[in-house]
């Protein structure tokens, strides 16, 4: 039988959040929903408590990713509920704004799913764009890296190691790490080589509680990634280290009360220890909870779930 140490109720399916403005002139302004996610996170709320007695956690959760119009009522009762004034949020939403390069980065940082290859494109004719005119050094780094995450499936390694070695040099010189270089060596990850990608991991993970401590779902990242390739590439990490990396992922994603990459990592953690029964029923509960995007994710990472 399936246990679950959690409160159903309060499972949230919100993903990370996708491309955050809207291109309005040379400057980009927060969405409704992107504000209404920022403070709710703020005031600790999940999509349920904050739509109890409004409308559906669902709706919540469509509204935040832009899917979904909202009535003036109960968007007057929301924002209510997150304890500001309709005048103070719209403020906000207006005030702050920022330059298209920047958004670029915010984008590149919120792109949870690297198969997501209309995505990935339209990210890379935005760096290719600003990269003209652009002093943000991440630009032109995100070039060659979105250009392996389009080709990753059809380039040999050695042609993407190639490809993304460059951002790598620029990054090693480096006396300290911030989070946009985190996310953008999360996604050299899978870029590199396996062997390569575990040594980088290595150097990450000594530097994460320094750069990164309060971002857990950047933590979460790197630990769930540099497990899941140890998985796929076993001779590059020890049975031990892959179990401690994904048990790990497994804490941070409940802390963090993001519950559907909570169940992707103890799926994988599942089936690394051979019990494909559990994470049959861990892949339905996705289901259940509305994360159907990351149960195809873990039946594409193992196909032996959808028997």
């Amino acid at each position: 039988m399936l246990t679950y140490d959690g409160n159903l109720q309060a499972i949230s399916t919100l993903l990370l959040i996708p491309p955050l403005h809207r291109q309005k002139g040379m400057i980009i302004t927060m969405e409704f929903g992107t504000v209404l996610a920022m403070f709710r996170k703020n005031r600790g709320l999940t999509q349920t408590e904050l739509a109890d007695g409004i409308t559906t956690r669902r709706a919540i959760s469509e509204i935040e990713h832009g899917k979904q119009n909202i009535t003036y009522l109960d968007m007057i009762r929301i924002i209510e509920r997150l304890g500001v004034s309709v005048t103070d949020f719209e403020d906000y939403r207006n005030d702050h704004q920022l330059p298209p390069d920047q958004a670029l980065i915010v984008d590149f940082e919120h792109l949870s799913d690297t198969s997501q290859s209309e995505q990935i494109k339209l990210l890379l004719r935005r760096a290719e764009k600003l990269n003209v005119t652009s002093q943000l050094r991440y630009v032109h780094q995100l070039i060659p890296i979105l250009n392996a995450l389009l080709h990753i499936d059809c380039i040999q390694q050695e042609q993407l190691t190639q490809l993304v070695k460059p951002v790598w040099n620029e990054l090693c010189v480096l006396k300290e790490w911030n989070r946009t270089d985190l996310f953008i060596i999360n996604n050299l990850l899978y870029i590199f080589d396996p062997q390569t990608a575990q040594k980088i991991g290595k150097k990450v993970i000594k530097r994460l509680e320094h750069y990164a401590p309060d971002d857990l779902l950047l933590k979460n990242a790197i630990y769930v990634n540099l497990g899941y390739l140890g998985m796929k590439h076993p001779d590059t990490l020890s049975k031990k280290t892959i179990v401690q990396y994904l048990t790990t992922s497994i804490k941070i994603t409940k802390d963090a009360h993001r519950y559907d990459l909570h169940l992707l990592s103890r799926i994988r953690l599942a089936v690394f220890e051979c019990k494909y029964a559990e994470a049959r029923k861990l892949c339905h509960l996705l289901e259940l909870i509305g994360a159907d995007n990351i149960a195809r994710i873990a039946y594409g990472d193992f196909p032996i779930l959808c028997n």
